[in-house]
């Protein structure tokens, strides 16, 4: 079974990453913290279908996003959030649903150089900067950052099913 899929959507272009990071490292009380794991933050940009006034600030976020609605069978976003995890840091193994179907929600890589994410009894897979891939979320799995940057990507989540998370 495979557990992670590159869905043909736009690429996500332009994202001005230094920009991202200036907010991450100045506004970092208004990241979350996932799972109970402190080196993996989020903030979202859009919530229950209504972006944050932070989304004008990245602007090839709010066009890749127009895109996404505009051009292909996902035409509204439930959610979007940037997701960070620190350098030289991982995410512990866990599931997040019950099912071993492919997520609805979908990650798109800004930022994953020398990182990877690993599922039991399965292989490592990694992310090319700008494409989005769904995964088995049912299946236990774990992200390693080996780099010395920060691993930054997108999580969005469609209102309804997510016609590309096909089994």
């Amino acid at each position: 079974m495979r557990n992670c899929k590159k869905i043909p959507i736009p690429r996500l272009e332009g994202v001005d990453v230094n920009k991202l990071m200036l907010f991450y490292k100045m506004g970092s009380k208004f990241f979350l913290s996932r799972y109970n794991v402190n080196a993996w933050k989020s903030f979202d940009l859009i919530k229950n279908t209504t972006s944050s006034p932070m989304m004008r600030h990245f602007p090839a976020i709010e066009k890749w996003v127009a895109t996404i609605k505009r051009d292909t069978a996902i035409k509204a976003i439930q959610t979007l959030y940037i997701s960070i995890l620190a350098p030289k840091s991982h995410i512990p193994w866990h599931i997040d649903r019950s099912d071993d179907a492919l997520s609805n929600s979908y990650i798109t890589s800004i930022v994953t150089n020398k990182s990877f994410i690993e599922f039991k009894d399965d292989r490592k897979y990694t992310y090319k900067k700008g494409y989005s891939y769904v995964i088995r979320t049912g299946t236990e799995h774990q992200i390693f950052n080996l780099s010395d940057d920060y691993r930054i990507t997108l999580c969005t989540t469609p209102i309804g099913d997510n016609p590309y998370a096909n089994n």
